[in-house]
Parts: C-alpha cells; structure tokens; sequence
C-alpha cells in the first residue's frame, strides 16, 4: 500500500509542477510578457522625466510672463507680431 500512495503522491506532485511551468511558459500573462513590462516601465519612465522637464520649462516661461512687463512685450511682439506707434515693420516677399 505505501508502494502505491507513494507513486501517486509523485505523480500528483509532477502534474502539479508540469501545470504551473505550462501556465508561466505559455498562459495569457506568462513570463515573457512579465520580462516585457519592464522594458515598458523603463520607456514610460523616460517620457515621463522628458514629460517633467518640459513643464518645468513652461512653468518656467510662465512665471516669467507674469512676472516681468518687459517680458510680456517681447513675447506678444513675437507671438501676435504687435507693434508700438513709434515702430516699422517690414514685410518680405
């Protein structure tokens, strides 16, 4: 009798195992996708910190607007190509 329970034992042991390695090789989330997350984490990382630098750029630009009348000049002289009474613009074909 203990012959017997043994081998069962092992056999319930390898279908187990023999399941769970199918289901990390080959299932829907297997390890491969896992190993791919990784390289999506790290890649939405970057665009994040270039995401970041770029607000802190505008953020930047903007608290000079508010701050700074002449600030304000240049950029809507250069935005909206406003001109002052005393000044001349040239139009180039």
């Amino acid at each position: 009798m203990s012959v017997i329970k043994t081998k069962f034992i092992i056999f319930i042991n390898f279908s187990i195992s023999f399941f769970l390695l199918f289901e990390i090789l080959f299932s829907e989330k297997n390890i491969f996708k896992f190993l791919n997350n990784f390289d999506l984490i790290n890649e939405y990382q970057t665009t994040l910190i270039n995401k970041k630098k770029k607000f802190e750029a505008l953020e930047n630009f903007l608290d000079n607007f508010k701050s700074s009348d002449e600030f304000k000049k240049i950029v809507i002289k250069d935005k909206l190509f406003y001109k002052e009474k005393d000044e001349k613009i040239f139009l180039y074909d």
